[in-house]
């Protein structure tokens, strides 16, 4: 028989949520890869790994694949499940470390809490399988050498400071004075570059009355843009069949997780997918008995319905 151990730690490497009913639930966070350069380690991406022992209701997806790998139906996978998590509770509340193999160790502190620390001898990202750290020597930087500071006569600098300030102060007295005395920038609402050129004669601007002449208007009956469509076939002289409306039908699909030939088979296992979750009904066809996940009116419509299928590693087909 497949342990526990080994088909949490499979769940674990393609989900990114495991519930152990009873006893907690395992939430994978992907990280990238770091480069630590302080001292010499290039680590790989990997799978953080966290414990909530607050999620310990059954979705069935650890029950669902314990029962697939052992071949026991999903009662019993239920029950096999809950015997070896009531010895994980036992060993915890003993006060013994529980050390579950490549995945991490829990232990109860002080105070009573229980606390979980990862393997980090064990990558749970398989597309990081192989990939191992990668130890390097740190380049050690030389010290900077010290720059003697320049220091700098106080009395020069004192002059330089009111130089500079009355080159600019200067050019802005003058010119608030030139342009709203000497220039029409004011008056007209715009400004040039001309506007502020001193030598510069300016000319007043002058305006010529121009008449247009406008074609005369004629007024035009208000009409109605939309025409009853068999008011127009009868005026156009049309035959019925040269104005044609097409419908469109929406066309249902399913998605198939069994098909029976004994009507009893497929109602049973209608309740057992309605029990995980899933809106099931039974399509009867000739003589054959189809059970439904749900049902869309296109593949997109049914993602939903068929990732989760797929995380319960439930075989599925669209029947159109």
């Amino acid at each position: 028989m497949v342990s526990l151990d080994g088909i949490l730690l499979e769940l674990l490497q393609s989900n990114d949520c495991v519930v152990v009913p009873s006893f907690g639930g395992f939430i994978v966070k992907q990280k990238s890869a770091r480069i630590d350069l302080e001292n010499g380690k290039a680590f790989p991406p990997y799978k953080e790994l966290g414990f909530n022992i607050q999620l310990k209701e059954q979705d069935g997806l650890l029950a669902n694949r314990f029962g697939i790998l052992n071949h026991l139906d999903y009662t019993t996978s239920v029950r096999h499940i809950e015997n070896e998590v009531s010895q994980w509770n036992e060993t915890i509340a003993l006060g013994k470390p529980l050390k579950i193999s490549n995945i991490g160790q829990f232990w109860k502190d002080p105070e009573g809490n229980i606390q979980f620390e990862q393997d980090r001898s064990f990558n749970l990202l398989m597309s990081a399988y192989g990939l191992e750290v990668i130890r390097f020597i740190p380049n050690t930087l030389q010290p900077l050498e010290k720059i003697p500071a320049v220091v700098k006569n106080p009395s020069n600098t004192k002059v330089w400071k009111y130089a500079a300030a009355a080159a600019i102060a200067i050019p802005i007295a003058f010119y608030s004075f030139w342009i709203p005395v000497k220039t029409p920038a004011l008056e007209s609402g715009m400004f040039s570059y001309q506007d502020f050129n001193p030598f510069k004669t300016q000319k007043r601007s002058v305006y010529q009355e121009a008449y247009v002449r406008l074609p005369e208007l004629k007024e035009v009956p208000i009409e109605s843009t939309y025409i009853d469509a068999f008011e127009n076939n009868k005026r156009l002289k049309a035959k019925p069949n040269d104005l044609t409306l097409s419908v469109i039908e929406p066309h249902v699909m399913y998605c198939i997780a069994g098909c029976f030939s004994s009507k009893e088979n497929a109602h049973r296992l209608e309740q057992k997918l309605t029990g995980l979750g899933f809106k099931c009904s039974v399509l009867h066809e000739g003589s054959l008995y189809k059970v439904s996940l749900g049902q869309g009116f296109s593949i997109e419509s049914m993602d939903l319905i068929i990732n989760k299928a797929n995380s319960l590693h439930i075989q599925t087909w669209i029947l159109k």
